[in-house]
């Protein structure tokens, strides 16, 4: 069994949000960044929820396995976001809308990111080149930086007790140190007001 413990996650995670929020605006890393930012404090929550940080590593990059242990587990985790199976399995980068209606395209079109993160975070990388998993033409929309995600980790964070009192918040301490872009500076104060 490893040492680590769930919080052994939150300074990368931190470290790649920081990353996403940078600019320029470039799709396929700030896709990837934010993808493994996300992947980062599902890890955290697994392992807080399980104790057992060796078997949250092995799901690996597959958000979507992680993501319904964690909810299957602790009906408290993320209570206000929901991977609805029916928009998951939709062809969500290969068709201008996903064959979906009413409710389910509304959730699509809230969620969209993270969607395309989840299912394609192996490719999100790639976007412009060859994939993985996606082999024919394919579109996908983008915002940078998407408040979507400051809403998103503040309630991840908030379900993980993060900032523990006592220990260092990355994202606190270059905001505060003035390191950051003023745009970046300005995106990751949101997270705490």
């Amino acid at each position: 069994m490893s040492k680590h413990d769930y919080d052994s996650f939150l300074f990368p995670a931190d470290e790649w949000f920081i990353t996403y929020a940078l600019p320029p605006p470039l799709p396929s890393v700030k896709l990837f960044a934010i993808g493994h930012t996300i992947e980062l404090y599902l890890k955290a929550a697994n392992t807080k929820i399980t104790k057992d940080i060796d078997r949250s590593v092995g799901f690996g990059h597959d958000l979507k396995k992680i993501w319904d242990d964690c909810k299957q587990r602790d009906p408290q985790f993320m209570p206000s976001r929901e991977i609805q199976e029916s928009v998951y399995k939709a062809e969500i980068l290969t068709r201008a809308h996903p064959n979906l209606v009413g409710d389910d395209l509304k959730h699509w079109f809230d969620n969209q990111e993270l969607y395309i993160i989840v299912k394609h975070l192996a490719d999100c990388k790639y976007f412009g080149a060859p994939l993985k998993t996606v082999k024919r033409a394919f579109a996908y929309g983008f915002i940078h930086p998407n408040d979507y995600w400051i809403h998103f980790i503040k309630e991840m964070r908030s379900y993980l007790g993060h900032p523990a009192r006592n220990k260092l918040d990355i994202i606190r301490n270059h905001i505060d140190r003035g390191e950051l872009p003023s745009q970046t500076t300005q995106y990751l104060k949101q997270l705490y007001v």
